[in-house]
């Protein structure tokens, strides 16, 4: 499969870069959208696995991967606008895929813009994140974002160090293809003293609040009519049950359609193989019945 192509989009003044693999001929648009710390390379397995079945662009959001120097302000409004710009630049409609972050990007696009999106597709995200009444959302984010944010400030000598830094990650206990080596090293830019993961934390900690705080965020799933894919993961973020998406969650929306990967956890349903194959076929799906 040939590699994809570099795109760069003016939104209102603010350069978002894109990954583009060309789909075959009459092929339909995706746009697919990353998690909280991730980038467009995220997507290259599912690029794989489609095949040219779509032409499936993959936007880094701002402060993230050759969007990280893009202005605020952030959010999971301002990057679903964003998208909506993307699409209408691109022609036509879209159908949506979103992992983590990006299934709630994906349906806040849908739900602000819905002449520009056709379907969508959520994987390991979509339900609302588990906060407790009285909680301290600022300690839940610091848990939540701990190890991230260390890795965000992190400045890393060369490649290899974070290359094994990755290679050491319980997620990733099954071994990192070439392919996915390639995807993660992609996440790097280059400093003085080394290199660093081209992350912006204020953008990471804003979406990040959202997920927790807004409830025009956390309800979009519950105001969603449509039956809608959702993929889930088996487990968590750290290669090991309970899952992120829990059966409680998954029990409150009997309406839409889940799909379940086993043996994957939150990474590795959409950067391992047997993962970012059911993200393909999810895709297939929703493609063909919208």
């Amino acid at each position: 499969m040939r590699p994809p192509d570099f795109l760069e989009f003016d939104v209102g003044g603010v350069a978002l870069g894109a990954l583009r693999w060309e789909g075959i001929e009459g092929a339909r648009t995706v746009v697919a959208l990353h998690g909280t710390t991730s980038n467009a390379w995220s997507w290259d397995p599912v690029a794989h696995h489609l095949a040219g079945g779509a032409n499936l662009v993959s936007l880094d959001l701002r402060g993230r991967g050759r969007s990280y120097d893009a202005a605020g302000p952030f959010g999971i409004r301002q990057h679903a606008d964003d998208v909506a710009a993307v699409i209408e630049q691109l022609g036509g409609t879209a159908l949506l895929a979103g992992h983590s972050m990006g299934a709630f990007v994906a349906m806040m696009a849908a739900s602000r813009h819905p002449r520009l999106v056709s379907d969508i597709v959520l994987v390991d995200g979509g339900p609302r994140l588990p906060v407790a009444a009285g909680s301290d959302v600022d300690e839940i984010l610091d848990a939540a974002l701990g190890p991230a944010i260390e890795r965000l400030r992190k400045t890393w000598p060369d490649r290899v160090s974070y290359y094994t830094m990755w290679s050491q990650h319980p997620a990733f206990a099954d071994g990192i293809s070439v392919d996915l080596e390639r995807d993660l090293l992609a996440d790097l830019i280059e400093v003085d003293g080394g290199f660093r993961a081209a992350v912006n934390e204020d953008a990471v900690r804003v979406d990040g609040r959202e997920l927790l705080t807004d409830h025009g965020v956390r309800e979009l799933l519950d105001r969603r009519d449509s039956p809608t894919i959702i993929i889930r993961a088996a487990n968590g973020l750290l290669g090991t049950p309970p899952p992120l998406i829990t059966d409680a969650m998954r029990g409150s929306y009997p309406q839409h359609r889940w799909l379940e990967a086993d043996g994957a956890n939150h990474y590795t349903v959409l950067v391992g193989p047997r993962g970012a194959a059911l993200v393909a076929e999810a895709i297939r799906i929703a493609l063909a019945e919208s």
